[in-house]
């Protein structure tokens, strides 16, 4: 394997943003965020799907060029994020017999080829991270087994399987700009990376990852991940229904939105009776005494001056429709029992307004904004929630490079060393 050093670019393909990160880890372990590039996204990326692939060549060059100009550095790979529809995950187990009673690489190779045995679909690429596997020698936990003595090795794998035209088309994509994929991570698992403390990962919690056209799901206890989840909608949901209903542009919803957020009062109140009529996204009893407001984009022939509990109503509605998703995903899987430290809620549709009290009130459990933490970062903008998954993803970065040089993994393949296995064994037998 040739040696890289201690700097990592990352590039997280989000629908508002694709953003890319260059950062170095010390000697000591402190992680620095050199440099950051983030393009818009809106016309090229959503659900994790490249919609328009030279329009995300062109925005994924620009990133690139910034982060580097600030970091001082000349990238040759990056470590990708990668979410979107149509995702299947599993957690498997493998077990092998430690034969000389001392643990090496080859024998964890070995247990995570057993765990990942009979999980590959058409048209479908398996996903695992390093940070999401755990060990287990003789049923006792081991953070790092290589040296270990022992009868019994065994590893529990989270796997992703993820659409290969989604896969292919980020591997494109960064290709096109010279460089290589070093290694993906599911969004979910970076996100939680990126925004949780260890104290909830053990102790319990689920991580949130709301973006503009999906939201990322992943639940902890005991720093084992019991479940992910990608929904197919995200904080876009809400700027369509502020649109639709008062015959406005998006971005002006989007603006609606961030400046009035969530309504405390209709929390509170949580009036029933307040579910939109058929054929309008108003509901009929919200016209109430409000602050009027002035419409800039509104649709010719439309009302141009709407009561303020109008827009905070649709907001309302929507949100809460949304949250009670999750709620019935975590209760129908067993796994809000698990939430000792509640819900963190990251990405940019967590921004929003009373959107961690929507959270509280709707998943009846304690909830926060889950910013990045676990790095010292420069640049102001990387501190937003917004930016969870890109720290996630660099920390995860950190984790493959120190497994790599420990042999606990094998680097072949573009980023994948178990599918890369998994297909040379296809191979052996049916090529």
């Amino acid at each position: 394997m040739r040696k890289r050093g201690e700097t990592v670019g990352i590039v997280d393909f989000g629908s508002r943003e694709i953003r890319v990160l260059i950062a170095r880890q010390d000697s000591d372990g402190v992680i620095q965020v050199l440099g950051h590039g983030a393009e818009p996204s809106r016309a090229c990326i959503s659900q994790g799907v490249i919609q328009d692939l030279n329009a995300a060549q062109v925005a994924l060059k620009k990133a690139i060029a910034t982060a580097e100009k600030e970091a001082q550095v000349s990238l040759t790979s990056l470590f990708c994020g990668v979410n979107g529809k149509n995702v299947d995950t599993f957690i498997r187990e493998g077990k092998v017999k430690i034969e000389q009673q001392i643990v090496d690489s080859a024998l964890m190779n070995s247990a995570l080829d057993i765990a990942s045995h009979d999980i590959l679909a058409p048209g479908k690429r398996v996903i695992s991270s390093v940070t999401a596997q755990e060990w287990y020698v003789d049923d006792l936990r081991v953070m790092d087994p290589v040296g270990i003595r022992g009868q019994i090795l065994k590893t529990r794998v989270h796997f992703a399987l993820v659409p290969m035209v989604i896969i292919d088309n980020l591997i494109t994509c960064v290709n096109s700009q010279g460089l290589e994929i070093e290694d993906f991570i599911f969004t979910p698992l970076a996100s939680a990376q990126g925004c949780l403390t260890p104290e909830e990962m053990e102790l319990g919690v689920a991580v949130l990852d709301m973006g503009r056209s999906t939201t990322s799901l992943a639940v902890f206890r005991d720093y084992s991940v019991l479940g992910t989840q990608c929904f197919e909608w995200g904080g876009y949901h809400l700027t369509r229904d502020v649109s639709a209903g008062l015959h406005i542009s998006f971005a002006e919803a989007d603006e609606l939105i961030m400046s009035y957020g969530i309504s405390n009062d209709l929390m509170e109140a949580d009036d029933e009776e307040g579910a939109p009529t058929e054929g309008s996204l108003i509901p009929k009893e919200s016209k109430v005494s409000g602050t009027p407001l002035k419409l800039k984009s509104n649709v010719p022939g439309t009302p141009s001056i709407v009561s303020r509990a109008d827009v905070e109503a649709i907001i309302y509605e929507r949100g809460k429709e949304l949250m009670t998703k999750v709620r019935q995903y975590l209760q129908a899987r067993g796994l809000a029992k698990h939430l000792v430290c509640g819900v963190v809620l990251t990405g940019g549709a967590s921004e929003i307004k009373n959107h961690v009290e929507l959270a509280n009130t709707v998943l009846q459990v304690a909830s926060r904004q889950g910013f990045p933490t676990g790095l010292e970062i420069l640049p102001q903008a990387v501190r937003t929630a917004s930016y969870s998954a890109a720290v996630g993803i660099i920390r995860h970065a950190f984790a493959y490079r120190a497994a790599a040089r420990s042999g606990r993994i094998d680097t072949d393949g573009p980023g994948m060393p178990l599918i890369s296995r998994i297909q040379k064994s296809l191979k052996k037998y049916f090529f």
